[in-house]
């Protein structure tokens, strides 16, 4: 592979430019995107996340672009489905794709029977088809909560009429991370150690990994994936580590558009890609031989990403029976066990809905920029 130089970035505290535009891949399998405009610098969000940024939140709304429009209607379209607005008795909830959905119906039917005797009324799971839909199908009350990333948390609240409650998350999702994989193979022939003791790392030594990760393959979640897109990207256009991921690696990054962050472990682990990055969860819970096919290179600094949010058509009293249902669940009893399993949780907490701002700071940088 050659190696490619890095393109300037601005410097902290000066607007962001705007982000290499990429076209909707029209396809369900992953593939490079071709891409046309000037980059996205992300400078200054990576420190807004380790908190030193502004604290005041982002607007409450952004423009609507052509991008969101069209991607609204896409997903619109694809939750027709859904119904067409006559509502039976009963909550309906959602998740964002971010496993594979034979696996997620199954975790989330758990989730269904426990939720269903907590709160007292019938709860059914909806499958839907990507990010963007997970966050139409709340918006639009085809379906009451959802379980979604940072991203899809700040977009639903934005989307959503009057907001979103926001019910519960666990306590790891309030100290998140993303672990940057490598190939096996790729590892070994530069010299790259793999991270036995896992813990956070900062921008440093992504800086001394930038130059091992110019002009090799590399593959992103899906785009809206908080763990696998958006704050990966702010970490590695930092100015401390210098890298563009859309003229730095190799033919573009690659963007999963189907299997989430399993479908990059897999990536990686295969060869078909040299690095990859993904939620830290999926990959400790993969099977071994899939790690060390894949070994972790990099661990990201800590950010918040995921949530249970509400719409605000549901009643407070039942917004709150939720709140109960999640922060009381204990692993002494096996079926609410089997749901802290289903979300790879050890406990739930309530939060507070300021502490997704560095989120809405990051994606206030990246609608400024045109990328959304």
């Amino acid at each position: 592979m050659h190696t490619r130089g890095s393109s300037p970035v601005p410097q902290v505290g000066k607007p962001p430019q705007q982000e290499t535009l990429h076209r909707v891949a029209r396809q369900a399998v992953y593939r490079r995107q071709p891409t046309t405009g000037q980059r996205l610098g992300i400078s200054g969000i990576s420190s807004a996340i380790l908190g030193t940024f502004d604290s005041s939140p982002a607007s409450s709304h952004f423009p609507v672009n052509r991008r969101g429009f069209v991607g609204g209607l896409a997903a619109a379209t694809a939750l027709g489905t859904l119904g067409c607005g006559k509502r039976s008795g009963g909550l309906r909830f959602s998740g964002i794709p971010d496993g594979d959905k034979r696996d997620l119906k199954v975790r989330y039917d758990a989730v269904a029977k426990y939720l269903a005797a907590a709160v007292g009324q019938a709860v059914e799971y909806v499958h839907v088809p990507d990010y963007t839909a997970a966050v139409t199908a709340l918006a639009t009350r085809k379906i009451d909560f959802a379980w979604l990333g940072g991203v899809t948390t700040v977009q639903a609240e934005q989307r959503t009429p009057g907001g979103v409650h926001f019910i519960a998350a666990r306590e790891s999702d309030l100290r998140f991370r993303s672990y940057l994989i490598a190939n096996a193979e790729v590892a070994r022939s530069l010299s790259l150690p793999s991270r036995d003791q896992r813990t956070p790392q900062d921008l440093d030594a992504l800086a001394e990994l930038a130059v091992s990760l110019r002009g090799r393959k590399f593959s992103f979640g899906a785009k809206s994936s908080t763990s696998g897109h958006i704050m990966p990207r702010a970490f590695l256009t930092d100015t401390k580590v210098g890298i563009n991921p859309d003229t730095d690696f190799d033919g573009g990054p690659i963007y999963q558009l189907k299997g989430g962050h399993a479908a990059t472990l897999r990536t990686v682990a295969s060869g078909a890609v040299d690095f990859g990055v993904l939620n830290f969860a999926v990959w400790e819970a993969a099977a071994q031989a899939l790690q060390q096919s894949a070994p972790v290179v990099y661990v990201t600094p800590e950010y918040v990403d995921y949530c249970l949010v509400a719409h605000k058509g549901i009643s407070d009293a039942d917004a709150q029976r939720l709140r109960s249902a999640f922060t009381g669940l204990d692993t002494a009893v096996a079926d609410q066990q089997e749901v802290l399993t289903a979300f790879s949780a050890k406990r739930f907490v309530e939060v507070d809905p300021a502490a997704w701002d560095g989120i809405r700071s990051v994606l206030a940088g990246l609608d400024a920029s045109g990328a959304l």
